[in-house]
């Protein structure tokens, strides 16, 4: 079929004048439906038929290199599970004789790293079973566990006859903590051995040992707790007694915590020394809590110190060091 020129130049295709007839009457149609009121269509206006159906574009081509690919998160490390252990041990001391001690490991204890160390002092009456018996070990699984503290060695060491029977200084229960407890604890555990691995601790007559040998020796601690500490001492004089040391002293950053009970038959000269730190702007933790000079009252409590120790390593979780052993 042969066309012919038509309207605007088109190519019009057909055999008889009916079609041709046909398609200007569309043309019209059309040119009639795309004009505006009061507008002329140009006659070289393009006309758009509408589409009946929209076919969707194809979608562009991706270079596998623009493909981005999944990395492999590894799997979290399995939550520690396994409890604590305390084992006892003694030490053979030059001023002691025979030192009976206890070392509370925490969960999952690994000689991978170093620990933080709390060395606790019982009282008078007791033995290193004090703070054992009354929960320390389970207090500590339980805050570790909880996330509440971060993993350390506790050391509770008996006091015996030189505890209640010196009140300090060379020779005396100082050297037997001091001098040889700790040094023999660092040298066969993974406890962190610098000033800032360290705290030391006590109940009552273990309260004031925890006292006197942190103040006289400050910058070997990163903080000291007297729980009840009975500053009784008589005999011991103002370069020794932490009652006056506390004041003399120059404690640097030693962080200090001390608490009792509203009718503890000891609190009067701890109080004493309580209001004189701060008369004298000593930096210290003081808490007057209700209870008396017992178990009971230290029992209650356990949490409450363990919390406080524990917040002088907050963050060290990625500081300590590695055991050396």
């Amino acid at each position: 079929m042969k066309g012919r020129e038509g309207i605007n130049g088109r190519i019009l295709y057909g055999r008889t004048n009916f079609g041709r007839t046909r398609f200007f009457i569309l043309i019209l149609l059309l040119t009639a439906c795309q004009s505006q009121p009061g507008e002329t269509p140009s006659p070289s206006s393009s006309i758009y038929l509408p589409l009946t159906q929209t076919q969707p574009l194809p979608a562009p081509a991706i270079p596998p290199t623009a493909i981005p690919t999944l990395t492999n998160t590894p799997a979290t490390e399995p939550r520690c599970t396994q409890p604590g252990f305390v084992q006892q041990d003694t030490l053979a001391s030059q001023w002691a004789g025979t030192l009976a001690y206890r070392v509370y490991y925490p969960p999952c204890y690994t000689e991978d790293r170093a620990y933080p160390t709390l060395y606790l002092l019982p009282g008078n009456i007791h033995t290193d079973s004090i703070w054992d018996d009354m929960g320390i070990d389970e207090t500590a699984d339980s805050l570790i566990f909880s996330g509440s503290i971060s993993p350390l060695l506790i050391v509770m060491a008996d006091g015996g006859w030189l505890a209640q029977n010196s009140s300090g200084g060379p020779g005396s229960y100082e050297s037997v903590v001091f001098d040889e407890l700790i040094p023999h604890v660092e040298a066969t555990t993974c406890a962190w051995a610098a000033p800032q691995g360290r705290a030391i601790g006590g109940l009552s007559r273990g309260g004031y040992w925890a006292l006197e040998i942190a103040f006289r020796h400050p910058a070997s601690f990163a903080g000291v707790g007297g729980h009840s500490a009975a500053l009784l001492d008589t005999y011991a004089g103002p370069s020794i007694n932490p009652r006056y040391t506390g004041l003399s002293q120059n404690l640097g950053d030693l962080r200090i915590y001390l608490d009792i009970g509203r009718d503890d038959y000891v609190i009067t000269p701890l109080l004493a020394l309580h209001d004189e730190m701060t008369a004298q702007q000593i930096v210290h933790t003081w808490l007057l809590n209700e209870g008396r000079h017992e178990e009971a009252y230290w029992t209650s409590h356990l949490a409450d110190y363990l919390r406080w120790y524990g917040s002088l390593w907050e963050g060290e979780g990625t500081a300590v060091p590695s055991c050396k052993n």
